[in-house]
């Protein structure tokens, strides 16, 4: 280790993956100083199983423990900051999930938690489009980004080098490798049938993009990149789907001691492969996409190195999350005009009340979400549309955002009206304190914004706000008489009025 590298300056990311640990070591520069990977058998074990074996723990707990003495090396230790430990969601599969994450928490003496798909998403999204962007001499092409990873597939549509939609759907490379495996007699045609079986999964997939017209496919995934060298060469931007089908048509003959020894990769990785190539070929040929681009091993690492960071905030996200929450908007056939109506009010009371709320850059992300959604129920019902609300965005995806996320905007969405957030409420009563107090500092500044477009006029005025002491005055500029929002503030200001003991006093200004 460099002697002029303080410890404070390091800072890693562990990443306990479906078929790999791997773990990255970089500076405060950014610079990646030692990478780590050692193969596991997790994903084998969770579709095979249902569970991760003995023996897997086992060989899970001395990889990281391995991992943890060369931290110590470089001034890291297992509950340091500057160390984040992540592992694959498919551990949601695994009938012994808790076991198993215990058992590393003990053992190694870490802090694991599960990596969520929202911000799994969000690592691909970004890792792509940089890659896409530098391969590209002009405009970006349209562009189907494919992950396929051990038991979900994601899809990303890149449009003029803005994303235009995103998917996952529930096939997976080691999913469909242990379905067919354990529903297979004949080892002879197990390649023709798990081809068949993944035919099949790939029916929805091909049924949202048939109309689309995509001229490259990125194709993700380690199995792949492992290969790449085979498949392309460093100077080639692109590989023929051609070359991908010889490939194919090659490996369907080998055993998997074969492929390993042909390809140089590790048992788990040759386990793999012939499920990767089939789910991007049968991609590429239904959509006519002739042109494939496998980015190199260092895409890999630079996704573990953003491990570092994604999780702190969504801000480089917010137009494409937005985006994508204007999308469900229009889905549920909420009122555009009045939602964006509250919107503005909402952020508006955000950027002026700053310094009483206190809160952080990514509340007003959720608290945007939340008033371009908050009557998103009534598509179900007019009556308890609230909860309705709160329904349908907890059930929904919103690029960019975690699950986590997405469950405190439905909590804010559901108290835009009538009763304000109580302890026996799902979900709010299994947060911690914090965060039940971040939830109804957002919530109430939603039931005002909406409280003062009650009659959905939908106004283009701005409000403005002065402070006294006791009493928020907001000052509404373009309303002749504000009694009806008056009435609503009555019921819908106690919120804020509770948590800030201010009164809420309303002003019209011709």
């Amino acid at each position: 280790m460099d002697p002029l590298l303080t410890p404070l300056q390091m800072s890693a990311a562990i990443h306990i993956g479906a078929s790999s640990i791997s773990c990255l070591i970089s500076n405060e520069d950014g610079q990646q100083i030692e990478y780590l990977e050692k193969s596991t058998s997790l994903a084998h074990d969770i579709f095979s199983q249902n569970e991760i074996t003995k023996s897997t723990i086992k060989n899970c707990v001395s990889i990281l423990n391995g991992y943890n003495a060369i931290l110590s090396e470089f001034g890291i230790s297992p509950q340091d900051p500057n160390l984040r430990i992540v592992a694959t969601n498919i551990l949601a599969a695994a009938s012994n999930t808790n076991i198993f994450i215990n058992r590393l928490q003990i053992s190694c003496n870490i802090t694991v938690e599960v990596l969520d798909d929202g911000e799994m998403t969000r690592l691909i999204y970004k890792k792509s489009l940089m890659h896409l962007q530098a391969s590209s001499e002009e405009n970006m092409p349209s562009t189907l980004v494919v992950h396929a990873g051990p038991g979900y597939t994601r899809t990303l549509c890149f449009n003029e080098g803005k994303i235009s939609s995103y998917n996952s759907y529930r096939l997976g490379i080691y999913r469909e490798t242990e379905a067919v495996r354990s529903n297979s007699n004949d080892d002879s045609d197990w390649h023709d049938t798990l081809q068949q079986h993944i035919i099949r999964q790939l029916e929805p997939l091909i049924t949202d993009f048939h109309d689309k017209h995509f001229k490259q496919l990125f194709c993700i995934g380690s199995e792949l990149q492992q290969i790449r060298q085979k498949i392309m060469s460093d100077k080639k931007q692109l590989c023929s789907i051609d070359k991908l089908r010889k490939i194919d048509k090659n490996i369907s003959n080998k055993e998997i001691e074969e492929i390993v020894n042909h390809f140089n990769v590790d048992y788990q990785t040759a386990e793999g492969l012939p499920a990767a190539i089939s789910i991007n070929l049968h991609i590429a040929d239904a959509l006519g996409i002739e042109n494939i681009i496998i980015p190199n091993k260092d895409f890999e690492r630079g996704l573990l190195q953003d491990l570092q960071h994604s999780h702190e905030s969504s801000g480089a996200f917010v137009e494409e999350v937005l985006s994508s929450a204007r999308s469900l908007a229009k889905k549920y056939k909420v009122n555009k005009k009045h939602a964006n109506r509250v919107t503005d009010i909402a952020t508006e009371l955000y950027d002026q009340l700053q310094e009483l709320h206190d809160l952080d850059p990514q509340a007003k992300l959720l608290l945007h979400c939340a008033a371009l959604l908050h009557e998103c129920g009534g598509f179900i019902a007019d009556a308890s549309h609230h909860k309705h609300s709160q329904y349908i965005i907890q059930h929904s995806e919103i690029f960019g955002l975690s699950k986590s996320d997405t469950d405190l905007i439905a909590l804010i969405a559901r108290y835009h009206r009538n009763s304000p957030p109580k302890p026996s409420h799902a979900i709010y009563r299994d947060l911690d304190t914090q965060q039940q107090m971040r939830v109804s500092k957002i919530a109430s500044l939603l039931r005002i914004a909406d409280a003062l477009d009650s009659r959905h006029l939908s106004l283009n005025e701005p409000i403005t706000i002065e402070l006294t002491p006791e009493i928020l005055h907001i000052h509404l500029i373009g309303y002749n008489d504000a009694r009806v929002e008056r009435i609503s503030m009555k019921s819908k200001g106690d919120l804020f009025q509770n948590i800030f003991g201010l009164e809420i006093h309303l002003h019209e200004t011709i």
